[in-house]
């Protein structure tokens, strides 16, 4: 059995092949392919990992996170507009968030897997061919014949493009990502970092959807999304006087990095001998981070089918609705992602931010959209009630109405 990407969901499917074969007695060859060292190189992230993710390691692989892999404990979420911030401590009933250094986190997935024993290829797969009872993969390291592949592959073209030669497979649509970092004191940890908050904006800059900061250990990940996102776009985004405020005077940058996320579902993600799991089946969550729980929870869930059901595009239409706790998601999330574009790029966030200020249940909606503690559609029905909808929409008109009124004051 082949799996290509060495993320969490390929090694978390890897682990599962592997750990379950042995509970039912089988033997299976498992290969995976990682060309990335991960030390030198590394995967394009914000690096959080939400409540979940522990418990789907400990419970489905037997894996415990090491206490220095975790480098900072959440306290909450700060939401900015244009002129007004929202302050979300961490929910008395909430579960508690942490920051990693993704590269760090990969490791230590892989690492587990080799132990358990997945063969690792350091090898970058170019090239698929499908024949009746064997899928031959081409790679720098030379070729390689599998019963069935899993694609772990993220949004990599190469892999991508080849699996779409062979099948109906296309890569789901995204959003380019731009990442950097500043160490504000050095190499040293620094305590309360942004107050051990991260720090979310829906700027009006055209080309970004969104930016985050978020503290590690020693240092501030920064990190814009946008359709076509550039490094001019990311000093844009550090320019703005609340951006500017968050960080030290005499910041440097050495390096950016060059990433992607899917914002909708893969087409044909799954067939005879294939399977997609997580960012290449586009089974994310669009905003809602758990990118790294997505794709363990679908990498799990495949070799589950595999093992149980086989390799057949059948078995795995079993798999992809055993994922509907994500595809349910995914429209719920389209919505709330063109809402927030509408708001924050032709209206404006302030009035609603004021009003989470007074409203208590907005207030919440909005962190448990920020903090991956939900899913967008139990928001959806547990927050969206009339009361709460008229509150907004009559602060976003006193909004429009003060706009329409200033230009008249000014001419008297």
């Amino acid at each position: 059995m082949a799996v290509i990407g060495g993320g969490p969901g390929g090694t978390c499917a890897a682990l599962a092949l592997v750990r379950m074969a042995k509970e039912r007695g089988q033997a299976i060859e498992v290969v995976l392919f990682e060309p990335k060292d991960f030390g030198a190189h590394y995967n394009q992230c914000a690096g959080v990992l939400s409540p979940p993710i522990q418990g789907v390691l400990r419970r489905e692989l037997d894996l415990s996170l090491p206490p220095g892999l975790l480098q900072r404990k959440i306290a909450g979420y700060v939401l900015y507009g244009e002129h007004e911030i929202l302050d979300m401590p961490v929910l008395e009933d909430g579960e508690a968030t942490h920051a990693v250094r993704r590269v760090q986190f990969d490791r230590f997935l892989l690492d587990a897997a080799e132990k358990a024993g997945v063969q690792v290829e350091r090898s970058r797969v170019y090239e698929l061919e499908f024949g009746p009872q064997r899928v031959i993969l081409y790679s720098d390291g030379g070729s390689w014949g599998a019963d069935v592949v899993v694609g772990a592959f993220g949004l990599d073209r190469t892999v991508g493009e080849a699996l779409a030669d062979r099948t109906g497979y296309r890569l789901p649509p995204s959003l380019e990502t731009l990442v950097t970092k500043i160490h504000p004191g050095g190499l040293e940890h620094v305590p309360a970092l942004l107050q051990d908050r991260i720090h979310a904006f829906l700027p009006r800059l055209p080309a970004i959807e969104f930016g985050a900061l978020i503290p590690k250990g020693n240092h501030i990940t920064i990190i814009i999304a946008g359709r076509r996102v550039s490094v001019p776009d990311m000093q844009a985004f550090l320019d703005l006087p609340q951006v500017r405020r968050l960080l030290p005077q005499d910041r440097a940058i050495e390096h950016h990095f060059k990433g992607a996320f899917p914002v909708g579902p893969a087409r044909r993600p799954y067939g005879d001998r294939y399977v997609t799991i997580g960012d290449a089946a586009g089974l994310v969550r669009p905003f809602k981070g758990k990118g790294i729980t997505s794709a363990a929870l679908t990498g799990i869930r495949a070799a589950r089918t595999i093992l149980d059901l086989g390799i057949s595009e059948e078995a795995f239409r079993h798999y992809y609705a055993a994922c509907a706790d994500i595809t349910r998601d995914l429209w719920y999330g389209r919505a709330i992602r063109h809402l927030a574009r509408l708001t924050s790029k032709r209206l404006s966030l302030d009035p609603i931010l004021q009003q989470a200020h007074r409203d208590p249940t907005l207030r919440r909606a909005l962190y448990l959209c920020v903090s991956a503690q939900d899913t967008y559609r139990n928001i959806v029905h547990g927050s969206f009630r009339p009361r709460l909808l008229a509150g907004c929409l009559g602060s976003l008109a006193g909004w429009l109405g003060s706009r329409a009124v200033s230009p008249r004051s000014r001419r008297r």
